[in-house]
């Protein structure tokens, strides 16, 4: 369970990293939908790609945090294979 913890800890702080290694005004300090809202908003950022993507990985690894306490399960790891292919389409976006 801790391996799965850190694995998504890892993956936030990815996300986060790519984002912030690109010039952007203000930095992105989280993935809860009230931080990428504000560095959006701080950003000048409107709705498309890129912000659609941040929340689409965020909201993905919500889910697998609460999935977390289950048994590692199929839907489970094809989840964590999704959020890989949405990071790299992050990258491609920044």
């Amino acid at each position: 369970m801790k391996a799965e913890f850190n694995s998504r800890v890892d993956l936030q702080r990815e996300v986060i990293k790519i984002i912030n290694k690109r010039s952007f005004r203000h930095q992105l300090t989280g993935l809860s939908r009230p931080a990428i809202d504000s560095w959006c908003m701080n950003n000048n950022i409107s709705e498309g790609m890129l912000r659609d993507n941040l929340v689409t990985i965020a909201e993905k690894l919500f889910f697998i945090a609460n999935k977390s306490q289950d048994h590692i399960t199929e839907e489970y790891k094809d989840l964590q294979l999704s959020v890989r292919k949405n990071i790299e389409r992050l990258k491609e976006l920044v």
